[in-house]
């Protein structure tokens, strides 16, 4: 009788050990689900263009970096008048510029894909897309 509660004790440890083996990789991938995304990098100088509807399109430069304390900044310079001084991007790439035009606050949102963030605006009246494309770094 000894020697057959012995198999089913050594049955059972071997269930168990089976169990917890295969439960291992599926919590090694719900660990790394939880690790936090991070955010793409954004900093650098693009050139980009407004494209206003029935208007025409815009040049602007755009500078992008981080201050002192890593929080995203812009300058922006351009003919027309828009001052772009803020941006966030979140862990999907998901884009806001923000900034004004003639005391007119606005939001530009878009997406970061790569070297290129672009989007749609709709704001007061004047609707259209931008797209702003970093510049390559020159090399000298």
């Amino acid at each position: 009788m000894r020697n057959l509660w012995m198999r089913y004790a050594w049955l059972r440890y071997g269930l168990c050990l089976w169990v917890v083996l295969g439960l291992l990789p599926a919590a090694a991938t719900a660990n790394r689900a939880d690790e936090p995304k991070k955010a793409p990098a954004v900093e650098g100088e693009y050139d980009m263009e407004i494209t206003v509807t029935g208007a025409g399109i815009f040049p602007v430069e755009l500078k992008v970096m981080r201050d002192e304390q890593g929080k995203l900044t812009c300058e922006s310079k351009d003919q027309i008048g828009v001052s772009i001084t803020g941006i966030t991007v979140d862990d999907d790439g998901q884009v806001t510029l923000t900034g004004n035009y003639q005391g007119m606050e606005f939001e530009f949102k878009g997406k970061l894909e790569g070297d290129t963030m672009k989007g749609e605006f709709d704001i007061s009246g004047y609707a259209g897309t931008w797209v702003a494309t970093r510049r390559k770094p020159s090399k000298e």
